[in-house]
């Protein structure tokens, strides 16, 4: 899930808007210029103005905040910006790949080898991590302590 700021959200936005502008001012133009294609806009547009009217109303996204890191926070510490920071880290210096597998495809997850739950102060320790497919993290668990590096 990326999270995004106010001002890129308005940015966006606003991008999106001047697309759907020009857009419409293009299919104005070709309207204009052959009756058979403006016949086929109506049509779509007929048909976009029924599906749009049957589509559920869904609200805005809205975006937790990114909780502080404190040692031994349980699952919290999996959205603190600094254990992103360091399984980016991790995935660039090692790769897609899972360490004990091979396996490039599916899920791939940055392990613990001293499991978290054993070792709190370990864990946004680099030393500490691998790069495991989801089968060979879940198989693992936090009672193996292998180190597939």
């Amino acid at each position: 899930m990326a999270i995004y700021s106010k001002s890129t959200l308005s940015a966006v936005k606003s991008q999106r808007k001047k697309r759907a502008e020009k857009a419409k001012k293009k299919l104005e133009q070709l309207a204009l210029s052959s009756p058979v294609i403006r016949d086929m806009i109506k049509e779509k547009a007929v048909q976009m103005g029924y599906v749009l009217s049957k589509r559920p109303y869904s609200p805005p996204a809205v975006f937790d905040p990114i909780p502080a890191y404190t040692q031994g926070m349980g699952n919290l510490f999996y959205k603190t910006r600094e254990w992103r920071q360091l399984r980016y880290k991790v995935l660039v210096k090692f790769g897609r790949k899972c360490m004990c597998c091979g396996e490039t495809a599916g899920h791939i997850h940055v392990d613990h080898i001293q499991p978290r739950s054993l070792h709190p102060h370990l864990e946004l320790d680099e030393s500490n991590l691998q790069v495991l497919c989801e089968a060979c993290n879940m198989g693992k668990s936090n009672k193996d302590s292998t180190d597939f590096r």
